[in-house]
């Protein structure tokens, strides 16, 4: 099941969300290069750039908070990468208009650093090991919460595709993509690059950041516009 565009009409263009598209291929493709030509597991990688949340309290924040945001752009595989910027892209440019550029920038950043606080509080577990954060997940789930909340009725056009055979154009209701978003967290694992870099409490931290968020955010923004269906 692909999304592809939110049903209604609207002429916005959403640049924040097409650069931070962009600056997560880009940054990708930099992170693989960058192994191969080093001769490095691209696990290591990530463990030297990313943000380990059992090392937060033994460190600068000023290091805590650049490793934190790196981690919002980096992703362990291909399928990781693509599974996230589509949804992101999707459901993102709607909030990107609803709340303008500026504002979207922050809030993405902000429910991404929420993924990080949701690992951190609820997934350390003592840490054992370290917990590397790698991926846009935890702040597209906050994009996905605040989807939620603002368009709880709209409808998403979709592409289904069963077995590369059957393929299918469908109206999905938009919280069917919460149960949607969370099994991808766990489909993209097979085939990863990096299988032992998991945080799936990171994802919950971003989703219940991005709903407190888009709430006190609606006490000053006026409600968001409907739009005609087509």
């Amino acid at each position: 099941m692909i999304p592809y565009k939110i049903v209604g009409t609207t002429a916005y263009r959403p640049y924040v969300a097409f650069f931070v598209t962009v600056g997560n291929v880009a940054t990708f493709a930099l992170i693989v290069a960058y192994a191969f030509l080093g001769g490095l597991p691209l696990e290591e990688v990530y463990r030297n750039y990313a943000l380990d949340v059992c090392a937060v309290f033994g460190q600068p924040l000023t290091e805590t908070l650049l490793d934190g945001a790196r981690s919002i752009f980096l992703h362990m595989s291909f399928v990781h990468l693509t599974s996230n910027l589509i949804i992101f892209y999707v459901f993102g440019s709607r909030i990107e208009e609803h709340l303008g550029r500026l504002r979207f920038l922050a809030f993405y950043l902000l429910v991404g650093f929420g993924g990080h606080l949701g690992q951190l509080f609820f997934g350390a577990g003592g840490c054992p090991e370290p917990q590397v954060m790698v991926g846009s997940s935890g702040a597209i789930s906050g994009i996905i919460g605040a989807f939620l909340f603002l368009f709880p009725t709209a409808r998403i056009k979709s592409k289904i595709i069963v077995l590369s055979v059957f393929k299918y154009d469908a109206d999905v209701p938009a919280w069917v993509y919460l149960i949607y978003w969370f099994f991808l967290q766990f489909f993209y694992q097979v085939g990863s690059v990096a299988p032992r870099i998991n945080v799936h409490w990171g994802h919950v931290g971003g989703f219940i950041a991005g709903l407190a968020l888009i709430f006190l955010l609606s006490l000053y923004i006026p409600p968001p516009r409907v739009y005609r269906e087509w």
